[in-house]
């Protein structure tokens, strides 16, 4: 009988921490989320007034050379990531396996995670004109921006006229000097899901004979698509030159790209 007390108390005490820690884990998990959930929310208190003041002066801008009016966003894009650094403790950092070429026009083929990179790319690379679909003209305030920093707008619903456009949009940038951003995958995927490649970005750079720049990271770790809340932690980017892409065929470029936008790091 009295090994058997013994043994009830033993399972009782079991049973207790297990119990225990499970309420721990949940209190902790709880109270972590609602940290995050904060963050995120101070952050946004911060960055929507900063799109409304950008955009609003941008159209005050309108008549001024574009690289000026890029120029200006770009410090708005700078105020909305140090805010991201200060209020979801999010840094980044960049690893180039080539030295960028920075004075010669060049096209950037990314993975496309996150809303991060449509902004950090603006402090990372030269100026530049992003690809973007059409729809996201209708986001208040945040479309505004798009127009006046000249986005190169395609419907994803029409591929030949949205291929038509970035051949000739993506070339009166790279004659004007400005870089050219393109999400090949057309759409934001979740870290760790497979990039599909459409092929206007390849042709372009087969049009333009110019430099083409690959870029990987992991942004969708910490800035998830369709997600309010941001979590903590340093984005990494690798960045690689595209070699001999003068030489390479649509197909060839297209599997390259692929290849490094869904490497492993």
């Amino acid at each position: 009988m009295n090994n058997y007390a013994k043994l009830c108390t033993q399972l009782a005490l079991i049973l207790y921490n297990s119990l225990n820690s499970i309420f721990t884990l949940i209190t902790y998990g709880y109270l972590s989320l609602m940290l995050l959930a904060t963050r995120s929310l101070l952050f946004y208190l911060g960055h929507y007034p900063n799109v409304v003041v950008f955009s609003t002066i941008g159209l005050m801008l309108k008549a001024l050379p574009l690289e000026k009016r890029i120029r200006f966003m770009r410090f708005g894009v700078l105020i909305s990531l140090f805010w991201l650094r200060i209020t979801c403790n999010i840094k980044h950092i960049v690893h180039y396996e080539d030295e960028l070429i920075e004075d010669q026009a060049s096209i950037i083929l990314s993975r496309h995670e996150s809303t991060w990179e449509a902004l950090a790319f603006h402090s990372i690379f030269p100026i530049q004109v992003n690809v973007v679909k059409k729809e996201l003209k209708r986001i208040p305030f945040f479309g505004l921006i798009l127009i006046v920093i000249e986005s190169i707008m395609i419907d994803r619903n029409k591929p030949f006229e949205a291929i038509k456009n970035v051949k000739r949009e993506g070339r009166k940038a790279l004659l004007n000097n400005f870089w050219v951003v393109i999400f090949p995958g057309g759409t934001r995927i979740r870290p760790n899901e497979k990039s599909e490649v459409n092929s206007g970005g390849a042709i372009l750079a087969r049009q333009e004979n110019v430099p083409v720049y690959l870029v990987a990271h992991n942004a969708g770790e910490f800035w998830p698509k369709g997600t309010f809340i941001k979590k903590p932690g340093v984005i990494k980017v690798y960045v690689k030159k595209l070699n001999d892409a003068q030489s390479k065929d649509v197909a060839s470029i297209n599997l390259e790209t692929k290849k490094w936008l869904n490497r492993t790091f």
